[in-house]
């Protein structure tokens, strides 16, 4: 394999994996669900040198499913613990590259990882395989044919009005995180890339996020310079 090709694919892989490794599994924390570090340290207290030297992470992503199911894969109860969010899950970030690391690429990345399945209603989410039309979830497609499997599109899309985590759905804080990041570089005369990466149910959230941004021109500055998805 050609050496920088190695080195990208690793690289993009072990921005995945630190969903997994950064997210809170203990049951016993009431803050079971959530990211267990601060934004601005995530890639230095998982330790991730490299990482932390080429990207920022400016925000990060929850998802919520309107399937009313328990969330965990416990059977203690948690009705009377007090939890960040009854309802979220801390699904992703989104991270930019550092001037560094810009330099080293020839553009400015905007990269996109999701979270692979943990969660009961993740699973359920998994399960739910039958076809609805994209265009009928809000997202803008011209062709009525083209279908995204329920789950996946739930969890992208749905929304808790009542919980400030997920007040606006996955596919919303998204959308709204590259649209400012993408016109903040572009304004400063830079190329900008948008890379999206995920494991597992992951990598579907994040072929949905690609196509998405694209046909939401989420990528575009002004209506006319594009970052590459």
């Amino acid at each position: 394999m050609d050496p920088l090709l190695r080195s990208e694919l690793i690289r993009y892989g072990e921005l995945a994996q630190a969903c997994y490794d950064a997210f809170d599994y203990d049951l016993a924390s009431r803050y079971c669900g959530s990211c267990k570090y601060p934004r601005r340290a995530f890639f230095e207290r998982l330790g991730m040198p490299d990482a932390a030297r080429g990207y920022s992470v400016t925000r990060y992503l929850y998802a919520t499913s309107n399937f009313r199911f328990p969330n965990f894969f416990s059977g203690r109860s948690r009705a009377d613990a007090k939890l960040w969010s009854q309802r979220a899950n801390w699904i992703g970030y989104v991270a930019v590259s550092t001037d560094e690391e810009s330099a080293r690429l020839g553009r400015r990345d905007i990269a996109i990882a999701w979270r692979g399945t943990i969660t009961r209603l993740e699973w359920v989410s998994d399960l739910m395989d039958y076809l609805r039309p994209v265009a009928d979830e809000g997202i803008p497609c011209p062709d009525p044919e083209v279908k995204v499997e329920s789950g996946f599109v739930d969890l992208y899309t749905d929304k808790d009005p009542s919980c400030r985590f997920c007040k606006y759905s996955a596919r919303e804080q998204v959308l709204v995180e590259v649209r400012k990041l993408v016109a903040h570089h572009t304004a400063l005369g830079e190329d900008v890339s948008i890379s999206v990466t995920g494991h597992s149910l992951g990598s579907s959230l994040a072929i949905l996020g690609a196509y998405d941004i694209a046909e939401s021109a989420a990528n575009l500055s002004n209506g006319v310079q594009r970052a590459g998805v």
